[in-house]
């Protein structure tokens, strides 16, 4: 053990911290938690979850280099939500709930304060949407990451009824409203060409955000956590009769809102609709990104979409305005075009 800590691997410090954030695990229940923290696998009984003809639905994802952003500005708190929020948002577009989590942490050395305040993190977001922290991966790697690197990825599971799956592909027909909800920043994505710009042109992250804003530093706001929409859909398709669900990433939303309807459709994308945020406003001009640009590379405001039939919207408004949730009519489905344009933006 002595020759693989002088390697720059200490397997005893790994395992203390891992006893350390055992009850962080612990403190995330939900029907189906079998076994503990510190098995070779995490168990799950589906069976106490009372589906009928269950299909499992997964995701696996990463933060990209936020990371980065985060150990610089020693703000580690948000991250475990993203790390949830990026997994979990991409099965709830399936009609899923989600069932469990694992995460993988990785460093050149794991440091006690880092890790504790990830892992927390990844605690509390799973708590709150219902999801057990089952188990996951933490890795020493020194020569694969230099000093105060880290990366993390996560692992979510969740289920759906066969009956219920989202999309619905064949029912989404032309003319159906296009919902947005607005998203918390530029949640998970971008963070590559953020951080080079704001390098490039020498801007502050400690000063305060060069925009109308109540965060006191342009780091707390770029470094707002994804926000996390389970809670919220679930509501919402109980409510309405969803006919497809888009969680916008990397690609923003020319990328991803095509992928959940027929190649005999194009979504039409009205951009004046969209939401007056000057974080991205501020960034299409600092960046000098066309409207095209940032479409098809950030969220613009929009971290989820929801398409529902034009007859629906009348309810829709209702149930938004009655819960006190901020949506926007984004725009609607159209056909297909003969060359193939598969977002129009108007």
């Amino acid at each position: 053990m002595t020759v693989y800590k002088e390697a720059g691997v200490n397997i005893l410090s790994t395992d203390n911290l891992i006893k350390e954030i055992t009850p962080l695990c612990s403190k995330t229940k939900r029907p189906g938690k079998m076994g503990k923290i510190g098995n070779f696998a995490g168990l799950f009984d589906l069976k106490m979850c009372r589906y009928k003809d269950p299909i499992l639905v997964t995701s696996s994802d990463g933060i990209g280099t936020k990371t980065i952003l985060g150990v610089s500005q020693n703000r580690l708190e948000g991250l475990g939500f993203d790390l949830v929020g990026m997994c979990l948002n991409d099965i709830v577009c399936h009609g899923a709930e989600p069932l469990f989590f694992l995460d993988y942490f990785a460093a050149s050395k794991i440091e006690r304060n880092s890790f504790v305040k990830i892992i927390k993190s990844i605690s509390v977001a799973c708590r709150e949407n219902n999801c057990l922290l089952i188990g996951g991966e933490t890795a020493e790697m020194p020569g694969v990451y230099k000093k105060k690197d880290l990366d993390l990825a996560g692992f979510c599971v969740g289920a759906v009824e066969r009956e219920k799956i989202l999309p619905k592909v064949n029912k989404i027909l032309p003319n159906d409203v296009i919902i947005g909800l607005p998203s918390s920043g530029f949640h998970s994505n971008g963070y590559s060409l953020i951080r080079k710009v704001i390098e490039e042109q020498n801007i502050s992250l400690i000063d305060k955000p060069p925009f109308r804003s109540e965060d006191k530093s342009l780091a707390i706001t770029l470094l707002k956590p994804t926000k996390l929409y389970y809670n919220l859909i679930a509501k919402i398709i109980k409510f309405i009769d969803v006919k497809g669900i888009a969680h916008i990433t990397g690609g923003g939303l020319t990328g991803n809102l095509p992928r959940i309807i027929s190649k005999k459709l194009s979504i039409e994308l009205n951009s004046k609709n969209l939401p007056d945020n000057d974080l991205f406003s501020w960034f299409k001009n600092i960046s000098r990104l066309t409207n095209q640009e940032m479409l098809s590379t950030f969220n613009c405001g929009i971290g989820m979409a929801l398409i529902i039939s034009k007859k629906d919207l009348k309810k829709a408004k209702n149930f938004f305005d009655k819960n006190k949730e901020e949506f926007f009519i984004i725009g609607r489905t159209i056909k297909n075009t003969r060359n193939g344009e598969n977002c129009k933006i108007i």
